[in-house]
């Protein structure tokens, strides 16, 4: 999102804000996972691989998603220290790990409840 934002600032013609340029940088760079993934399994790669790039690219798409707040909460006006969007980056990191933590356990326990009534063999946990 930095070299977006330099790009934008510095080679087009349009004389922006760099806080405006670090807030379509961070839009610009969030990246879609789905052709690359198509691409993958087109080609035979093994599952592991493909998790691993789905996952990448959620981890990308939430740091751009956390860019573009502090980006666009400065260029409406809002002073930030950098003290601020420090904290602000550890809350949502922390928050995100709790709810992937609540979200990821729950669906476990639910999975391991429905794996000991149905048969192994059963489309429905696959």
């Amino acid at each position: 999102a930095g070299l977006a934002a330099a790009f934008l600032k510095f080679f087009l013609p349009y004389d922006w804000d760099f806080k405006f340029c670090v807030t379509v940088g961070a839009v610009l760079c969030a990246t879609d996972p789905v052709a690359v993934v198509a691409l993958l399994k087109e080609l035979g790669a093994s599952p592991t691989l493909t998790v691993q790039i789905q996952g990448e690219s959620l981890l990308n798409d939430g740091t751009a998603i956390v860019l573009y707040n502090v980006a666009y909460r400065m260029v409406s006006g809002e002073d930030m220290k950098l003290s601020e969007v420090i904290s602000y980056l550890i809350k949502t990191a922390l928050y995100a790990w709790m709810l992937g933590m609540l979200c990821g356990g729950f669906f476990f326990l639910w999975i391991k409840a429905v794996k000991d009534r149905v048969d192994h063999n059963s489309s429905l946990l696959q």
